[in-house]
């Protein structure tokens, strides 16, 4: 009876220390989620935006690279996008939200626990806001944000002003602790972080004033000079003008031989366009060739 017992009392042991080797250590479970990619920044269903058309060249940075991006791609807070020239982008962020990205934007995505914000670093963007979303924009030390549904347009140019126009609905634009309510149809600035000016109307017409230079030339280029609101945008010949505070802009254009048509375009802050065109001509700069004379010339 005692062997038979021991036998009994061996198996158990046996049996008991199978089972606890056969039992996976305690730690992080295994498996059960979804992968992601490596280095990428965790996905946020509450901090996405969505890519609803992207034209032209457009391109998110991640991971220190720049990749283009299309309709339906989705954005985290991580990004930041930008266009090139002659390239447009919207993004949705909710019903009734959208940001239009206009030529030569580069902009931050974020969300705070106020709602959404946009950095943006340089160019132009149009806002529209439905419902009770809050949509705001930083750029060099102002805010921007819209109080209630809203549609809006911010820009930042290379000279340190940030331009805010309210089209629809009403917006608030704040710079160097003092902020301004903007009203449908009003305009406001600050430069380089300075209190902005007080609201003032959208000027019913866009302000171009171009000096032209002569007529004809003899030099390989010409400059152009003329006059604008000061959150106007001046293309020369598709190249952005200097333009100074005070709305006046500078521009040199290279000139061949003959004839040569110079356009100007003026984009006020409102996004509406004006154009001027004239033609230079640039005369040759060499002697004309004389061709010799052969014979007698006294017989003439």
């Amino acid at each position: 009876m005692r062997v038979t017992a021991m036998v009994v009392a061996v198996v158990l042991l046996s049996l008991a220390g199978s089972a606890c080797q056969r039992r996976e250590p305690s730690g992080p479970a295994r498996g059960g989620g979804t992968a992601g990619v490596a280095g990428a920044p965790p996905v946020d269903g509450g901090a996405t935006f969505e890519v609803e058309s992207a034209n032209g060249t457009v391109e998110a940075q991640r991971a220190g690279r720049w990749l283009l991006i299309k309709r339906g791609d989705q954005l985290t807070r991580s990004d930041v996008v930008r266009t090139a020239a002659g390239s447009t982008a919207v993004l949705r962020l909710a019903a009734g939200t959208q940001i239009e990205l206009r030529p030569g934007v580069e902009i931050g995505l974020d969300r705070l626990p106020g709602g959404p914000t946009v950095d943006l670093r340089r160019g132009r963007v149009l806002a529209r806001v439905g419902g009770a979303e809050t949509l705001a924009f930083t750029a060099r030390e102002t805010r921007t944000v819209n109080e209630g549904p809203a549609r809006f347009l911010v820009r930042a140019d290379e000279q340190g002003r940030v331009s805010v126009a309210a089209l629809e609905g009403k917006t608030r634009f704040t710079a160097g602790g003092k902020s301004v309510a903007l009203a449908a149809g009003t305009t406001s600035s600050s430069v380089r972080g300075a209190p902005p000016d007080d609201p003032e109307r959208i000027p019913e017409e866009v302000l171009l004033n171009v000096v032209w230079p002569s007529a004809e030339h003899h030099g390989a280029e010409a400059e152009i000079a003329g006059r604008a609101a000061p959150s106007t945008v001046v293309l020369v010949n598709g190249a952005a003008a200097n333009m100074g505070v005070d709305g006046r802009f500078t521009a040199k254009v290279r000139l061949r031989e003959g004839k040569n048509v110079v356009h100007v375009e003026a984009e006020d802050v409102a996004g509406r366009t004006r154009r001027d065109q004239s033609t230079l001509v640039r005369r040759s700069s060499q002697p004309p060739m004389l061709a010799p004379e052969t014979g007698d010339l006294w017989k003439k």
